[in-house]
């Protein structure tokens, strides 16, 4: 039994390797993950219960409980869409790169480096600053803990330095082998659910007065003084940073056993959960908040400095209560931050392989006794750390970071999407996992999608709008645009090819477990 369960592992390693070398890369990472891992990395990537907690405050200002409420539920219908198209791609190419890879190849070969280059950038950029938000986040819980218990704030230098810290052990666990690893996010998964479940019980149960059922999903609180039309718009922000990141499997596709089929329905199966999870964890919040009015303002006026998702753990449960959910969530936040900068560093990895950024050659050193792209978790490390220092400097800088980071993944998502749909519309081969007929007309859905909600996050999110409150997303954004684009027309656009490609056109060699799928003219289905 053990001697087949060996001969099978080698015969899924050789078939990964194989489609590996068919997109004309060789095997350099350690290929540990299982399927199993491969959705517990998504899922704890995503980690809905820290993304919410952290993107909370702006949740109640911006339209209060019903707009957040059906804000989640229609965020998460199109996300789970966008999922679907992502995945399909990634059976096809399961690629370190993930959208980088696929950009450069639904698309000719003429204009494969300018469209890898651009989607490349901004999914990076989209991953450091989710880091970045991780960090400061960790630390902005760590202080609410200490506020809870009695204790001053603590002042924005030394939060800042525990997020430096933080990010400094996330760095350092992420140089042990990739299998080590994935079992540490195995136990985050449970850890998410488990403590997500506890969280939302104690919340229905000991909260001393909850709103009605009627209030949760009608009742609204505006606090932006924009009209409330414009506030729906606005509102959706919060969402799609609970969500970003759901594509994280398919950075790790040449480290998962395979990968062709695992990181697909590790992609979608996050999708799923997390839009379940959130859906709870969020109605447990709004149910402990009788009045979202009255609520703000007491603990807006009273504990500036403390997040309002502490305060409604306070609220709830006071006391010892409270500080248990507390620590509990800043756990979530310790395994969400630890998974984040894996994703950054293996896109990173990606990117200098193929030569993207200066000094690429030093970026994409492997340390071979983990096999562990180790010079660009440094590099990941230095940047993380200099986004952070940006909050000695602006009192916004956490939405500033915030907004970054989604947008760099909707645009990131957007580019492969949109060129499945387009350019690879008539030569996109149909891998292992497919969505048959029905794959174009949800790429265009979700291409519609994106394209209309990334317009939303340069919206700024307080009238009057003046240079304390203005969304500066729009000119960071720019600053990165300029930065790439230099490079791009100084140096980058005389020698960049971009990923290296395999011919949309030729018929492609996938690898299938005959044993699980149907055959139908041109079409390979898998069977769930």
């Amino acid at each position: 039994m053990t001697g087949n369960g060996h001969i099978n592992h080698d015969q899924q390693e050789d078939s990964d390797v194989r489609l590996l070398r068919e997109m004309g890369y060789t095997q350099e990472l350690y290929r540990g993950f299982s399927p199993l891992m491969s959705f517990a990395f998504c899922f704890t990537a995503v980690n809905v219960l820290a993304s919410i907690s952290l993107g909370f405050t702006f949740t109640l200002n911006t339209g209060g409980s019903g707009v957040a409420i059906w804000s989640w539920i229609v965020g998460s219908l199109f996300t789970i869409l966008i999922g679907l198209s992502l995945a399909e791609i990634c059976s096809v190419y399961p690629s370190a790169g993930s959208v980088y890879h696929w950009a450069g190849q639904l698309i000719s070969a003429r204009r494969a480096p300018v469209a890898s280059f651009i989607c490349g950038w901004f999914n990076f950029s989209g991953n450091v600053a989710a880091d970045a938000a991780f960090s400061s986040g960790f630390a902005t819980m760590i202080n609410s803990a200490i506020m809870l218990n009695g204790q001053p704030s603590l002042s924005i230098g030394i939060q800042v330095a525990i997020g430096v810290g933080i990010t400094f052990v996330w760095a350092a666990q992420n140089a042990l082998r990739i299998d080590r690893q994935g079992w540490l996010n195995n136990l985050a998964a449970f850890f998410q659910i488990a403590s997500s479940i506890a969280i939302v019980i104690v919340l229905l149960t000991l909260a001393p007065q909850r709103a009605t059922a009627h209030d949760v999903f009608t009742s609204t609180y505006n606090a932006t003084n924009f009209p409330f039309a414009y506030v729906c718009c606005i509102s959706i922000l919060s969402t799609l940073f609970s969500f970003s990141g759901y594509e994280a499997g398919a950075h790790l596709a040449e480290e998962t056993r395979g990968a062709g089929r695992a990181a697909p329905k590790g992609i979608v199966g996050t999708c799923v959960c997390s839009a379940v999870v959130g859906v709870i964890y969020l109605l447990a919040l709004l149910f402990a908040i009788p009045n979202v009015e009255a609520f703000i303002e007491s603990y807006s006026d009273n504990n500036e400095t403390m997040s309002l998702v502490v305060s409604t753990y306070q609220l709830a449960a006071p006391g010892r209560g409270a500080m248990a959910l507390t620590i509990l969530l800043i756990l979530n936040l310790y395994f969400a931050g630890m998974s984040s900068i894996t994703v950054t560093s293996r896109i990173g990895f990606a990117m200098a392989r193929d030569g993207v950024f200066p000094f690429s050659s030093y970026l994409r050193w492997i340390y071979q006794r983990t096999q562990t792209p180790l010079a660009n978790i440094v590099f990941v490390f230095v940047i993380d750390s200099l986004l952070l220092l940006l909050q000695l400097a602006s009192t916004t800088a956490f939405t500033d970071i915030i907004a970054i980071a989604t947008l760099g993944f909707q645009i990131s998502y957007l580019i492969p999407i949109f060129l499945r749909c387009t350019a690879a519309r008539k030569a996109f081969p149909l891998g292992e996992f497919n969505l048959g007929r029905f794959g174009l007309p949800i790429g265009i859905i979700s291409s519609i999608w994106l394209m209309i909600t990334s317009i939303f996050m340069f919206f700024p999110t307080t009238y009057p709008v003046t240079a304390d409150n203005m969304n500066y997303t729009v000119v960071i954004v720019a600053g990165i645009f300029v930065l790439a684009a230099s490079y791009w027309l100084i140096s980058a656009r005389h020698w960049f090819v971009g990923p290296k490609r395999t011919d949309l056109l030729t018929e492609k060699t996938l690898p299938v477990d005959e044993t699980n799928v149907e055959y139908s003219p041109g079409v390979i289905t898998t069977r769930f």
